[in-house]
């Protein structure tokens, strides 16, 4: 049935984007600034910085730096000090959101674009001008596509590359077309109206500031759209420690909005954006363990194993990397494309284990700060 759902998908979504991919870029170079918020990225920041001022659509590039212990105040003050379009704000520790907002504050132009400090930002490429089509549509906040930046990576961020960049399209586009809008407008490649952050600020109420802006404007009555022809390149953990922990924070951030945003999830777009992937985790779960709880007492073979890795899915998880390996011009992706199979598992383990009780109680742990790599941004 899962099978049948998921192709369903695929047909419905791949006429609206088929429909989407027609409409040309809108050519306005330097009518955007781009916000990044900052702390402890002096592996990184440089480089980031650097990228996004190659980029025409850029006016300036803003970055603060939200109360940071390492080097990165000095290297954003000589980045200032050499280039009169990087704007260097320093602020003492308030969090994500509200060096964000200080960020959109020091602005002054129309449309202002957030990313992060560890994500590469293509500068040949008309990405920001879809967006922008998207903003002359009728749109006040569009979200593109966060993908990994691949460059002198380990093991694990190709497995997670091998159907993360077609999956989100899917998703979020069928989102938007049958729930009115994406789950989420990344805070990795985000493009928003300034007067809109001013009227409907970021907040740091919860660990996943994007998803909660998203769901905040959903619910005011904005326009909150997805524009797949525009990609970022993002750092991937390379460690299985680093994975659980930002798991961790995505899944129990998901569990607190819901409590935030009750009034949404019996709308439109809670049913079909926001309660969608919470009732496959708990379906997959209670499928999953009823089948290993068997396997283990009642008919305990190797066959077990499709239980957790359906020759099917197999296959289609190497259809879909076949798009990912083309995208990123890496064909071994195709090969990594079973193990995919253990982020299904690691997120149902953490609901399990986190997510739930976050649901309840309404709290999150502290955020942790992903390792940077000199080679994350090119």
């Amino acid at each position: 049935m899962k099978t049948i759902l998921f192709f369903v998908v695929v047909a419905i979504t791949s006429i609206f984007l088929a429909r989407a991919m027609m409409r040309p870029p809108a050519r306005r170079y330097r009518s955007i600034d781009a916000l990044i918020p900052a702390y402890n990225e002096e592996m990184c920041i440089e480089g980031s910085v650097m990228q996004l001022l190659k980029n025409p659509y850029f006016n300036r590039v803003i970055v603060v730096n939200d109360g940071s212990s390492d080097r990165t105040e000095e290297i954003l003050d000589r980045l200032a000090r050499e280039n009169p379009r990087v704007l260097a704000v320093h602020q003492k520790n308030t969090g994500k959101g509200g060096a964000l907002m200080n960020g959109v504050h020091h602005s002054d132009a129309e449309f202002v674009f957030l990313t992060d400090a560890d994500t590469w930002v293509p500068a040949q490429s008309d990405g920001l001008g879809y967006m922008l089509t998207e903003m002359d549509r009728g749109a006040d906040a569009v979200g593109g596509i966060p993908s990994s930046n691949l460059q002198g990576a380990g093991v694990l961020p190709h497995i997670r590359a091998t159907v993360k960049l077609p999956m989100i399209i899917l998703k979020r586009s069928f989102q938007q077309l049958i729930g009115g809008a994406p789950f989420i407008i990344s805070g990795a490649c985000g493009l928003f109206r300034r007067s809109l952050l001013l009227r409907v600020p970021f907040s740091d109420r919860t660990k996943v500031e994007d998803l909660d802006l998203t769901w905040t404007l959903v619910s005011l009555g904005y326009k909150v759209r997805q524009c797949n022809r525009s990609f970022v390149y993002s750092q991937e953990c390379n460690s299985l420690r680093a994975e659980w922990l930002r798991w961790r924070r995505w899944i129990i951030g998901y569990a607190v909005c819901m409590r935030l945003h009750s009034n949404l999830l019996l709308t439109r777009y809670g049913l079909f954006s926001i309660l969608p992937m919470f009732l496959v985790v708990l379906v997959g779960t209670s499928i999953y363990g009823s089948h290993l709880f068997l396997a283990l007492t009642v008919n305990a073979s190797p066959q077990a194993l499709a239980i957790f890795l359906p020759l099917l899915w197999v296959v289609v998880a190497m259809l879909i990397a076949m798009i990912s390996a083309w995208h990123h011009r890496r064909w071994r992706l195709v090969l990594f494309a079973p193990a995919a199979v253990s982020y299904v598992l690691l997120a149902y383990a953490i609901w399990l284990i986190h997510g739930l009780a976050g649901l309840v109680t309404g709290r999150e742990p502290e955020r942790d700060k992903p390792v940077r790599y000199l080679h994350v941004v090119e």
